[in-house]
């Protein structure tokens, strides 16, 4: 399996957030593999405690953008569950979108969308910009449980991206909302 890892790590006035995701056929022929994803949120109030997210599935790819799957989602709230996932996946020359829609397979599941806009420049140009926009939203039969909005805005040289990065967190049905201004750094292993 050849798989791209892109790896983030970001820091800010408010926290720390590290993110990675990959996934890959088997075989490049065959249309099953593996998907994973996780990150960690360290808030630097420790009132709000870590915040963890690991998925893992099995993954079918239905035709060159529509990929669906079946495995686990771990958060600390609600451990381990069983879950599904249908992707979208456009890659162009310099622009990416991923729309994921997710769901646990569970007696009180959680449904989630989650995505992302991304563009990366020119190709074979020593420094280019590097822009994305990423989004989640969880809800459960009790309403809205936990959203993201992040933005990051950079360049791109040698294979690695760095600037600035905002990111807007909401808990809860209220979606109380904690925001971390600072910068990234990124590289796609």
């Amino acid at each position: 399996m050849q798989a791209q890892i892109p790896v983030e790590v970001s820091a800010g006035h408010s926290s720390y957030y590290y993110q990675h995701a990959f996934g890959g056929r088997f075989r490049a022929e065959k249309p099953l593999g593996f998907f994973h994803t996780s990150s960690v949120l360290i808030p630097y109030d420790k009132k709000r405690g870590n915040e963890i997210m690991s998925q893992s599935y099995l993954s079918y790819a239905m035709s060159k953008r529509w990929t669906s799957g079946v495995g686990t989602i771990f958060t600390p709230v609600n451990r381990v569950r069983p879950s599904v996932f249908f992707q979208y996946f456009q890659k162009g020359k310099t622009t990416s979108v991923l729309v994921y829609p997710r769901m646990d397979i569970w007696s009180d599941p959680n449904f989630e969308l989650m995505g992302f806009i991304e563009y990366q420049g020119a190709v074979n140009r020593p420094v280019n910009l590097y822009a994305r926009f990423q989004y989640m939203t969880t809800w459960n039969r009790n309403g809205h449980s936990r959203s993201y909005q992040y933005a990051r805005a950079g360049i791109d040289t040698s294979g690695i991206q760095f600037g600035l990065a905002a990111n807007f967190d909401q808990y809860g049905r209220y979606a109380t909302n904690y925001s971390n201004f600072g910068l990234f750094v990124r590289k796609v292993f």
